[in-house]
C-alpha cells in the first residue's frame, strides 16, 4: 500500500463501492475505484454484509474456503447494494449456482464430464466449424457489431450443440437470458428484476417444452443424458433438471460473449498487443487469461459462512457474508505488476497466478475450459481471416463504447468494427 494514501473508513469504502455499482459512471470504469479501495486497505466492515474484499489474496481465500458457500433459507442476510432484501428463492435454489454441498456436488458431478479439458479439446474441430459461418457473415458485410454478429451467435451455437438445443429459431430467448441475469446482478433495480421474473417464466416454458421434446426424441447430447438421469428418479429432480439446463445454456454464452467483446475492445485499444498476438499465436492462451484479468466478464461475487469459522483474525458466525470484488483482485498491484497495462504475454511463462474471473473452489466455473477454448478459437480465427480490424467510430452515437447497465456481469452494449479480409 502506498504510504501517502489515507486509509478509507468503512463508511467511505461503502460509499465508494455503492457509487461504483449503482451509477452509470461507476459501472463504465470501476477500476479507479477498485484501486482506491485496495490502497485504502482492501478489506472493510460493510453494511452490505460482514466484510468487503478488494485484494487478490483476500478474495481468493474466501472463494476457495471449503466452509464458504451460497446463502441458505434460514440465514439472516443484509440488504443488497441496491437496497433490496436478500431472499433465497426455492425455484432458483435448485440451480447448482445457488446450491451448497451435498446437492451442489451431486448435480455438478452429473454434468462435469461434458466440460473436462479432454472433452473440450476433442470438441475443438466442431467448435471451429461452428465459427466459420459466423465469420463469413462478418466478412461479407465488411464488419458490423461484433456483439450481435459474433460474440453472441458463436457461443450460443456452441452451447446449443453441446446441450442438443436447436441452433436456429431460438433467437427470441437470447434477450430473455440476458434479462434473467438481473437476479444475480448487484446493480439490478426493481424494473430489471420485474423483467427478470417475466423472462424466467418464458424461459421455463421454453425449456420445459425442450425437455418434453427430448423425452420423445432423445439424442446423444447433454440434455438427453440429464433427462435419462432424472427419469431414473434417484439423482435429479425435474426442478433440478429444468433449473440447471437453463443455467448451462445461459452461462454457456452470456459470459463467453463478454469475454470476446471485452477482449476485442482491449486489443483494439492496444494495437501493439494485437500485432504481437498476430505475429505469435502461441500467446493466445496467455492472451485469454490477460483478457479475463484486465476486464473480467464477472466482477463481483458473494459468499456466506456455512458454519462458524475463523477468518481474517476473527470468529465469524454462520451466515456471515462477504462481498468479493474479483474485478479488483485481478488488478491487485501486489500480484500483477503494472495491472493497468494490457500485456498478452503476461501469463505466457506461467509466472503470474490465474485471475479470479472463473471463481474458485466448489463454485469454480464449470465451463472455464470451454470459455477459454472458444476465446482462443475466436481470436485466432479473427486474426487469420482479417488483415485489419478497426473500431467503427462512425457507428458510435457519441464516439464512445458503452458497457451495459449491469455490474456483476460486465459486457459491452455494442462493438462496431470494420474489417479487411486477409
Amino acid at each position: 500500500m502506498s504510504t501517502d494514501v489515507v486509509p478509507l473508513t468503512d463508511q467511505e469504502a461503502d460509499g465508494l463501492l455503492a457509487s461504483t455499482v449503482l451509477t452509470d459512471e461507476g459501472r463504465q470504469d470501476p477500476y479507479a475505484a477498485y484501486a482506491r479501495l485496495r490502497a485504502g486497505g482492501g478489506r472493510w466492515s460493510t453494511s452490505f454484509g460482514d466484510m468487503g474484499l478488494a485484494g487478490y489474496h483476500d478474495c481468493l481465500e474466501v472463494l476457495r474456503h471449503p466452509r464458504m458457500g451460497r446463502p441458505e433459507a434460514d440465514m439472516d442476510l443484509p440488504v443488497t447494494l441496491s437496497g433490496r432484501a436478500r431472499e433465497v428463492d426455492e425455484d432458483r435454489s435448485a440451480s447448482m449456482l445457488f446450491l451448497n454441498p451435498p446437492d451442489h456436488t451431486r448435480i455438478r458431478g452429473l454434468v462435469s464430464r461434458a466440460f473436462t479439458p479432454k472433452r473440450v479439446e476433442e470438441l475443438r474441430p466442431q467448435i471451429e466449424e461452428l465459427l466459420t459461418p459466423v465469420l463469413d457473415r462478418v466478412a461479407d458485410a465488411g464488419g458490423g457489431d461484433v456483439m450481435a454478429e459474433l460474440a453472441i451467435p458463436f457461443p450460443v451455437a456452441v452451447i446449443s450443440e453441446l446441450l442438443g438445443v436447436p441452433r436456429e429459431g431460438n433467437e427470441h430467448i437470447r434477450p430473455l437470458v440476458r434479462d434473467v441475469t438481473a437476479f444475480i446482478d448487484a446493480a439490478a433495480d426493481d424494473e430489471a428484476l420485474d423483467r427478470a421474473a417475466q423472462a424466467g417464466i418464458e424461459l421455463i416454458d421454453y425449456f420445459n417444452g425442450m425437455i418434453e421434446e427430448k423425452r420423445a426424441n432423445p439424442d446423444d447430447r447433454l440434455l438427453s443424458a440429464l433427462i435419462q438421469v432424472e427419469e431414473a428418479g434417484d439423482r435429479l429432480s425435474h426442478q433440478e433438471l429444468l433449473s440447471n439446463t437453463l443455467l448451462l445454456y445461459a452461462a454457456g454464452f452470456e459470459t463467453t460473449s463478454n469475454l470476446i467483446g471485452n477482449g476485442l475492445r482491449l486489443l483494439l485499444a492496444n494495437p501493439d498487443e494485437m500485432a504481437r498476438l498476430r505475429a505469435d499465436r502461441s500467446l493466445l492462451p496467455s492472451a485469454m487469461w490477460e483478457i479475463l484479468r484486465a476486464d473480467s466478464p464477472v466482477q463481483l461475487n458473494n459468499r456466506v459462512a456455512l458454519e462458524e469459522i475463523e477468518l481474517f483474525g476473527e470468529v465469524r458466525p454462520r451466515g456471515a457474508s462477504f462481498i468479493v470484488l474479483q474485478g479488483s483482485g485481478n488488478h491487485d498491484e501486489r500480484v500483477y505488476p503494472d495491472p493497468g497495462r494490457f500485456d498478452v504475454g503476461r501469463f505466457h511463462e506461467g509466472d503470474a497466478p490465474p485471475p479470479l474471473s472463473f471463481g474458485w473452489g466448489a463454485h469454480h466455473c464449470l465451463g472455464a475450459h470451454l470459455a477459454r477454448a472458444e476465446g482462443e478459437i475466436a481470436f485466432g480465427a479473427l486474426l487469420d481471416s482479417f488483415a485489419d480490424v478497426q473500431l467503427d467510430t462512425a457507428a458510435l452515437t457519441d464516439g464512445r463504447l458503452h458497457y451495459r447497465p449491469s455490474f456483476t456481469l460486465r459486457g459491452l452494449d455494442a462493438l462496431p468494427v470494420t474489417v479487411t479480409a486477409a
